[in-house]
């Protein structure tokens, strides 16, 4: 063997060892609700791959999915608040397929700051929200889901007719009520603002609530939007949101609250991807989402059913 061919040998064997030291990783983009569900879903799967490296970026759930449509960046997989957004944004240029894991409601959240924080309750909060010097705050429904599916909430509360007089035109009112500096980017920005006290109020998910202990209202589940079996009943209001950066607002029509996650057709590690979003969707991935106070959907559910990955069919059926 001559130098030249001898050199060429031993570095193709020491590129191929220094390969296969190399640590696995996995990069997830994710929906700021979702923090405690992806955060122990990782550590659960770490426990059987060691050694794999992680990356998570939260974020709102418009702003994820941009990340990978419009700015190009590489995630392995993206978890989304609202699995409507990756139907909109992603597929099917940027991946072939969408999986609707859980489900979630609407509360509406204070603390011990906040005035009537004893008198409040699910039969007269619009008369609450309404009281001269209450501090309420919402979600941008450009960047977050939470932002539009407040106003959904709203919106079937007036449509109740159940609130009396204070239903009346009731999200114009309490659109009025909040100033531009109380409407936040993301869930974690509106939960900081209700924490730091700068807000007294605000529409966020239950499992969000729970994990941070704080006071909160349950609605009826006509106006919650935790039910899937009630996605007529919600389809009847609508909200005008622009999911793209680059277009104009759109209408954006009520819906149950179901997270969707998906692997972008440019992951830069999709065998790894594939496995953590098997363990999302097993029975300790459920065991998990119901301890962060989610409602794990068993089996998930997909429009692109026949697009799965073969070891995901198994755990999804064709959402109707």
């Amino acid at each position: 063997m001559t130098g030249g061919v001898r050199f060429l040998a031993l570095f193709l064997i020491a590129a191929t060892l220094s390969s296969c030291k190399r640590p696995k990783e996995l990069v997830v983009f994710y929906a700021a609700s979702l923090r405690h569900l992806i955060s122990d879903a990782v550590k659960g799967f770490q426990e059987t791959h060691p050694g794999l490296i992680v990356h998570l970026e939260p974020s709102g759930s418009q702003v994820a999915a941009r990340k990978v449509a419009e700015l190009g960046l590489r995630a392995d997989v993206v978890a989304i608040a609202d699995a409507t957004v990756i139907d909109g944004i992603m597929i099917p240029a940027h991946a072939s397929w969408n999986l609707e894991f859980a489900t979630n409601e609407i509360v509406l959240a204070h603390g011990q700051h906040s005035p009537f924080t004893g008198e409040v309750s699910a039969t007269n909060w619009p008369t609450i929200l309404l009281r001269p010097g209450i501090r309420l705050g919402r979600g941008n429904p450009d960047t977050a889901p939470i932002g539009y599916q407040t106003l959904f909430t709203w919106q079937l509360a007036e449509r109740s007719g159940t609130y009396g007089e204070a239903g009346a035109g009731l999200q114009g009112r309490l659109l009025r009520a909040v100033p531009p500096k109380h409407i936040a980017v993301d869930e974690t920005e509106l939960l900081a603002l209700l924490e730091t006290r700068a807000i007294d109020y605000a529409f966020i998910y239950r499992s969000t609530a729970e994990d941070h202990r704080l006071k909160f209202i349950r609605l009826p589940d006509t106006q919650n939007l935790s039910r899937i079996d009630m996605a007529d009943t919600y389809a009847k209001v609508s909200v005008e949101a622009r999911m793209k950066r680059s277009q104009q607002g759109n209408v954006i029509v009520g819906h149950p609250i179901t997270y969707g996650v998906t692997i972008p057709l440019t992951a830069p590690h999709p065998a790894v991807a594939k496995e953590f979003v098997a363990f999302l969707l097993s029975r300790e991935g459920h065991r998990l989402a119901r301890t962060a106070g989610f409602t794990p959907l068993t089996p998930a559910l997909s429009r692109q059913f026949d697009q799965l990955p073969a070891p995901l069919r198994s755990l999804a059926k064709p959402a109707r």
